[in-house]
Protein backbone atom coordinates (compact mmCIF):
# COMPACT_ATOMS: atom_id res chain seq x y z
CA UNK A 1 0.00 0.00 0.00
CA UNK A 2 0.99 3.54 -0.91
CA UNK A 3 2.64 5.15 1.98
CA UNK A 4 0.18 8.24 0.87
CA UNK A 5 -3.17 5.73 0.80
CA UNK A 6 -1.93 4.51 4.37
CA UNK A 7 -1.77 7.83 6.21
CA UNK A 8 -5.20 9.08 4.75
CA UNK A 9 -6.57 5.68 5.99
CA UNK A 10 -4.86 6.49 9.49
CA UNK A 11 -6.57 9.50 9.57
CA UNK A 12 -10.13 8.67 8.89
CA UNK A 13 -9.74 6.05 11.45
CA UNK A 14 -8.58 8.83 14.13
CA UNK A 15 -12.08 10.82 13.37
CA UNK A 16 -14.16 7.86 14.22
CA UNK A 17 -12.42 6.77 17.55
CA UNK A 18 -12.83 10.90 18.87
CA UNK A 19 -16.35 11.18 17.52
CA UNK A 20 -17.20 7.75 19.04
CA UNK A 21 -15.61 9.02 22.85
CA UNK A 22 -17.62 12.22 22.51
CA UNK A 23 -20.67 11.05 21.72
CA UNK A 24 -21.51 10.19 25.24
CA UNK A 25 -20.72 13.49 26.87
CA UNK A 26 -24.47 14.63 26.95
CA UNK A 27 -26.19 11.19 27.93
CA UNK A 28 -27.37 12.59 31.61
CA UNK A 29 -28.79 15.86 30.17
CA UNK A 30 -30.35 13.75 27.12
CA UNK A 31 -31.81 11.78 29.59
CA UNK A 32 -33.71 14.66 31.38
CA UNK A 33 -34.29 16.75 28.52
CA UNK A 34 -38.34 16.12 26.94
CA UNK A 35 -38.63 15.04 23.71
CA UNK A 36 -37.44 17.75 20.54
CA UNK A 37 -36.42 20.09 23.00
CA UNK A 38 -32.55 20.33 23.42
CA UNK A 39 -30.82 20.48 27.10
CA UNK A 40 -29.85 24.29 26.40
CA UNK A 41 -33.70 24.68 25.60
CA UNK A 42 -34.74 22.71 29.17
CA UNK A 43 -36.48 25.07 31.67
CA UNK A 44 -34.50 25.61 34.96
CA UNK A 45 -35.84 23.06 38.13
CA UNK A 46 -37.41 25.76 40.92
CA UNK A 47 -35.62 24.81 43.79
CA UNK A 48 -38.07 25.79 47.36
CA UNK A 49 -36.27 28.16 49.69
CA UNK A 50 -36.20 28.53 53.52
CA UNK A 51 -39.43 30.26 55.00
CA UNK A 52 -38.57 33.97 55.77
CA UNK A 53 -39.61 34.51 59.62
CA UNK A 54 -41.36 37.39 58.27
CA UNK A 55 -43.69 36.30 56.48
CA UNK A 56 -45.01 33.31 58.13
CA UNK A 57 -48.73 33.95 58.80
CA UNK A 58 -48.86 34.24 62.46
CA UNK A 59 -51.90 32.34 64.58
CA UNK A 60 -55.10 34.55 64.92
CA UNK A 61 -55.14 36.18 68.31
CA UNK A 62 -58.18 34.29 69.66
CA UNK A 63 -55.90 30.88 68.90
CA UNK A 64 -52.53 31.85 70.34
CA UNK A 65 -52.10 30.46 73.75
CA UNK A 66 -52.08 33.23 76.81
CA UNK A 67 -50.39 32.92 79.55
CA UNK A 68 -53.10 33.66 82.75
CA UNK A 69 -52.27 35.83 85.64
CA UNK A 70 -49.82 34.47 88.23
CA UNK A 71 -51.99 32.09 91.38
CA UNK A 72 -53.15 34.47 93.92
CA UNK A 73 -53.47 37.91 91.98
CA UNK A 74 -56.81 38.15 91.38
CA UNK A 75 -56.99 37.29 95.31
CA UNK A 76 -54.46 40.29 95.65
CA UNK A 77 -55.93 42.93 93.68
CA UNK A 78 -59.22 42.19 95.92
CA UNK A 79 -57.30 42.45 98.85
CA UNK A 80 -55.83 45.52 98.20
CA UNK A 81 -59.38 47.15 97.77
CA UNK A 82 -61.86 48.15 100.74
CA UNK A 83 -64.52 45.90 100.87
CA UNK A 84 -67.48 45.28 103.38
CA UNK A 85 -68.47 41.46 103.36
CA UNK A 86 -66.48 41.11 100.35
CA UNK A 87 -68.19 44.06 98.45
CA UNK A 88 -66.91 46.86 97.09
CA UNK A 89 -68.08 49.92 95.70
CA UNK A 90 -68.47 50.38 92.06
CA UNK A 91 -69.50 46.23 91.96
CA UNK A 92 -72.42 45.64 89.38
CA UNK A 93 -75.24 43.39 90.90
CA UNK A 94 -73.75 40.22 89.59
CA UNK A 95 -71.05 40.99 91.61
CA UNK A 96 -73.17 41.58 94.80
CA UNK A 97 -75.33 38.01 93.86
CA UNK A 98 -72.22 36.17 93.42
CA UNK A 99 -71.30 37.35 96.91
CA UNK A 100 -74.18 37.39 98.90
CA UNK A 101 -76.90 35.52 96.62
CA UNK A 102 -80.30 36.54 95.57
CA UNK A 103 -82.31 36.53 98.75
CA UNK A 104 -83.22 39.61 99.75
CA UNK A 105 -85.37 42.53 100.17
CA UNK A 106 -85.68 45.30 97.49
CA UNK A 107 -86.65 48.93 97.86
CA UNK A 108 -86.77 51.40 95.50
CA UNK A 109 -85.72 54.70 96.17
CA UNK A 110 -86.75 57.52 93.80
CA UNK A 111 -85.36 60.68 95.24
CA UNK A 112 -82.03 60.76 93.59
CA UNK A 113 -80.47 62.84 96.73
CA UNK A 114 -76.65 63.06 96.96
CA UNK A 115 -76.22 60.11 94.62
CA UNK A 116 -77.41 61.70 91.85
CA UNK A 117 -79.53 58.54 90.58
CA UNK A 118 -82.36 56.85 92.18
CA UNK A 119 -81.25 53.33 94.17
CA UNK A 120 -82.05 50.10 94.53
CA UNK A 121 -81.80 48.89 98.65
CA UNK A 122 -80.79 45.68 98.48
CA UNK A 123 -81.52 44.35 102.39
CA UNK A 124 -80.04 40.99 103.71
CA UNK A 125 -81.66 39.42 106.41
CA UNK A 126 -77.93 38.55 107.45
CA UNK A 127 -77.46 42.40 108.39
CA UNK A 128 -75.73 44.01 105.41
CA UNK A 129 -77.48 46.45 103.02
CA UNK A 130 -76.26 47.52 99.76
CA UNK A 131 -77.36 50.83 97.38
CA UNK A 132 -77.00 50.20 93.88
CA UNK A 133 -77.50 52.98 91.40
CA UNK A 134 -80.46 52.57 88.92
CA UNK A 135 -78.48 54.11 85.77
CA UNK A 136 -74.96 53.36 87.08
CA UNK A 137 -75.67 49.76 88.15
CA UNK A 138 -72.97 50.42 90.66
CA UNK A 139 -72.81 49.65 94.46
CA UNK A 140 -72.74 53.13 96.14
CA UNK A 141 -73.37 52.39 99.13
CA UNK A 142 -72.18 49.64 102.19
CA UNK A 143 -74.23 49.19 105.57
CA UNK A 144 -72.98 46.08 107.79
CA UNK A 145 -74.26 46.33 111.07
CA UNK A 146 -73.66 42.08 111.80
CA UNK A 147 -70.09 40.75 112.95
CA UNK A 148 -70.94 38.44 109.78
CA UNK A 149 -69.33 41.17 107.20
CA UNK A 150 -66.09 41.72 108.06
CA UNK A 151 -63.74 44.39 106.23
CA UNK A 152 -61.46 43.35 103.98
CA UNK A 153 -58.67 44.22 106.75
CA UNK A 154 -60.73 41.84 109.52
CA UNK A 155 -62.66 44.47 111.43
CA UNK A 156 -66.22 43.56 112.26
CA UNK A 157 -68.79 45.02 113.79
CA UNK A 158 -68.57 44.06 118.07
CA UNK A 159 -64.69 44.54 117.53
CA UNK A 160 -63.43 46.42 120.37
CA UNK A 161 -63.18 50.94 119.05
CA UNK A 162 -59.86 51.09 119.72
CA UNK A 163 -58.30 48.44 118.46
CA UNK A 164 -59.95 48.87 115.22
CA UNK A 165 -58.94 52.42 115.35
CA UNK A 166 -55.31 51.55 115.75
CA UNK A 167 -55.63 49.30 112.76
CA UNK A 168 -56.61 51.70 110.51
CA UNK A 169 -54.98 55.01 111.83
CA UNK A 170 -51.58 53.23 111.19
CA UNK A 171 -52.83 53.15 107.27
CA UNK A 172 -55.51 56.26 106.62
CA UNK A 173 -55.50 59.45 107.76
CA UNK A 174 -58.81 60.59 109.39
CA UNK A 175 -60.58 63.40 107.28
CA UNK A 176 -61.71 66.64 108.71
CA UNK A 177 -65.03 67.72 108.99
CA UNK A 178 -66.64 70.15 106.21
CA UNK A 179 -68.81 72.06 109.27
CA UNK A 180 -65.74 72.79 111.75
CA UNK A 181 -66.15 70.19 114.13
CA UNK A 182 -62.44 68.97 113.87
CA UNK A 183 -60.93 65.43 112.92
CA UNK A 184 -63.97 63.01 112.43
CA UNK A 185 -62.79 59.91 114.66
CA UNK A 186 -63.39 56.58 113.13
CA UNK A 187 -63.66 57.68 109.41
CA UNK A 188 -60.72 56.52 107.04
CA UNK A 189 -59.91 58.32 103.74
CA UNK A 190 -59.46 54.82 101.75
CA UNK A 191 -59.22 54.58 97.84
CA UNK A 192 -60.67 56.51 94.94
CA UNK A 193 -62.16 58.89 97.40
CA UNK A 194 -63.93 56.70 99.23
CA UNK A 195 -64.56 56.78 103.05
CA UNK A 196 -65.06 53.60 105.71
CA UNK A 197 -66.68 54.86 108.99
CA UNK A 198 -66.78 52.76 111.81
CA UNK A 199 -69.58 53.68 114.25
CA UNK A 200 -69.95 53.39 118.02
CA UNK A 201 -73.73 54.37 118.56
CA UNK A 202 -75.52 53.53 115.82
CA UNK A 203 -78.35 54.74 117.93
CA UNK A 204 -77.64 58.51 118.37
CA UNK A 205 -78.88 59.07 114.77
CA UNK A 206 -75.64 60.37 113.20
CA UNK A 207 -72.24 58.32 112.15
CA UNK A 208 -70.31 60.94 113.93
CA UNK A 209 -68.31 59.48 116.92
CA UNK A 210 -68.79 62.68 119.47
CA UNK A 211 -67.57 60.89 122.58
CA UNK A 212 -66.15 57.52 122.42
CA UNK A 213 -63.75 55.23 124.61
CA UNK A 214 -61.01 52.41 123.13
CA UNK A 215 -63.51 49.75 124.73
CA UNK A 216 -66.42 50.81 123.09
CA UNK A 217 -67.90 48.58 120.44
CA UNK A 218 -68.08 49.20 116.99
CA UNK A 219 -71.99 48.90 116.42
CA UNK A 220 -72.33 49.50 112.64
CA UNK A 221 -69.61 50.00 109.29
CA UNK A 222 -70.44 51.72 106.42
CA UNK A 223 -68.14 52.30 102.98
CA UNK A 224 -69.29 54.98 100.93
CA UNK A 225 -68.51 57.88 98.29
CA UNK A 226 -67.27 61.50 100.35
CA UNK A 227 -69.06 62.48 97.73
CA UNK A 228 -72.09 61.47 99.53
CA UNK A 229 -71.51 62.89 102.76
CA UNK A 230 -73.14 65.99 104.17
Amino acid sequence: MRPGILGLVLVVLMSVVLVGCGGGKNTEADAQTPAGQTAEQAPAQEVPEAANPAEVTPEPEGERPVQGPREGADKEASDSRTSVGGIHLWDSPEDVERVLGKERLQIFVQEEGYYGESQFVWRYDEGIEIVIGVESRKVLDIVASSPAFATNLGARVGDRAGDVVALYRSRYKEPQSRHGAGILEGWFEVEEGAYLIFDFNKDDGTCVNQAWRDDDRVELIKLTHSFYMD
